[in-house]
């Protein structure tokens, strides 16, 4: 399928349709993001599509274009021409097939991650929950929260996140910009300082549910060995937080 970006030019993505689809139903959408130089039959490949009961959604894998001088990526700035490609992409599925405007989800690995930041940051009221990888985004000091670049945030309030990174940094990015990351998280749903333990579905990754937030923020950091890489599990995973959003 096709829509429009912020630009007026036409992008594509693929779409994953339930092989059971009942038009009566209301299905929620999952976007998902490639990462730097990636396609959408990357997004695609990672699985998220196959997971339990994941014929109750229709998932979109938006491509990316030639940003600036850094790639196939995102424009992930408030006033880019990212953000109106995802609304279009929302009203055209949204015109073809029965959804669920309350149940709209998106997930992304690196560069796609920092683009779905932007999105909890732009359309918080509008995307219930959100899954970032390996990701961080644009600080003017790397060790400063508030620097991020879209601050403040269009949206009054914001997704629920699930955030998972190497424990250590990986290649791409240093353990110190996920901290700052997480700590901008944080403040997106005003989280306490304290955090729970929370259930892991590998022994090579730990996590945490974040204490007092206005949503839900789940924070899991998995051995540095995998690197800059989706870790075991991340579709199940990903699915499953996003199925307790009902």
């Amino acid at each position: 399928m096709t829509a429009l970006d912020g630009d007026g030019r036409t992008r594509s993505f693929l779409i994953d349709i339930p092989t059971a689809y009942n038009p009566n139903n209301g299905y929620p959408i999952i976007a998902v993001y490639h990462g730097a130089g990636g396609s959408s039959a990357q997004s695609y490949s990672w699985g998220l599509q196959n997971g339990a009961a994941s014929g109750h959604g229709i998932f979109v894998f938006p491509q990316g274009i030639d940003y600036e001088n850094f790639g196939v990526g995102w424009d992930d700035t408030t006033n880019g021409y990212d953000i109106p490609f995802f609304d279009n992409m929302v009203t055209a599925v949204e015109a073809a097939y029965c959804i669920n405007i309350k149940r709209i989800f998106a997930a992304g690995f690196s560069w796609g991650g920092d683009f779905v930041t932007a999105l909890t940051c732009n359309r918080g009221t509008v995307i219930r929950a959100v899954a970032v990888n390996s990701a961080t985004d644009e600080f003017d000091d790397d060790a400063d929260y508030s620097t991020y670049a879209d601050l403040p945030c269009a949206a009054p309030t914001h997704s629920a996140m699930r955030y998972e990174h190497a424990s250590s940094g990986d290649v791409e990015y240093p353990q110190p910009d996920f901290a700052t990351t997480a700590s901008l998280y944080k403040s997106f749903n005003s989280c306490a300082v304290t955090s729970t333990p929370y259930r892991s579905s590998t022994d090579v990754m730990t996590c945490v549910a974040h204490d007092s937030c206005a949503q839900q923020f789940i924070e899991c950091t998995f051995d540095s060995s995998i690197g800059h890489s989706l870790p075991p599990n991340w579709a199940a995973d990903t699915w499953a937080f996003f199925l307790t959003f009902e």
